[in-house]
């Protein structure tokens, strides 16, 4: 083979080589672009469920201490909390005015709150959260319960 034939083979593998880590570094890229929105669907997801959880939680309810003991206790259980840990007490206090603006968003008529109350209440709330655990609150959904052991008397 002829040094210019060499020269020009050398040429065009380094080409194909740079195109071949092109599209990895690409498929890289889309990958964590993937993952990041499957991320952010199953948070959206997540944020629905809670409010959904917290309406229902409240539904009937008639005063706010009511409605938010209803909510307090259903999240409580979602997690397996008792509400013993002081983390758990601050998530479940800072909840609060989520739980309250979704209940009276639910309750229609004159005092109702409209649906960006609501938003912005799980904002406020979902920013300090992610501030004060350095974290997503709707991470806490991809944890297991823990298992209560049954004891048969």
């Amino acid at each position: 083979m002829s040094d210019a034939v060499a020269a020009l083979i050398a040429e065009l593998e380094a080409a194909a080589r740079t195109a071949w880590q092109e599209e990895q570094a690409l498929r890289a890229r889309m990958a964590q672009e993937v993952t990041l929105l499957e991320r952010r669907r199953a948070f959206a997801h997540r944020r629905m469920n809670l409010a959904r959880m917290l309406a229902g939680a409240a539904a009937g309810a008639d005063a706010e201490a009511t409605a938010t003991a209803a909510q307090r206790a259903v999240v409580g259980r979602e997690f397996g909390w008792d509400g013993e840990s002081e983390f758990q007490r601050a998530v479940l206090d800072r909840l609060r005015p989520v739980g309250l603006a979704v209940w009276r968003c639910t309750r229609g008529g004159d005092g109702a709150e409209p649906p960006a109350a609501v938003q912005a209440e799980l904002e406020a709330f979902e920013t300090w959260f992610e501030t004060a655990h350095e974290g997503s609150f709707y991470a806490l959904f991809d944890r297991e319960p823990p298992e209560v052991s049954l004891v048969e008397t």
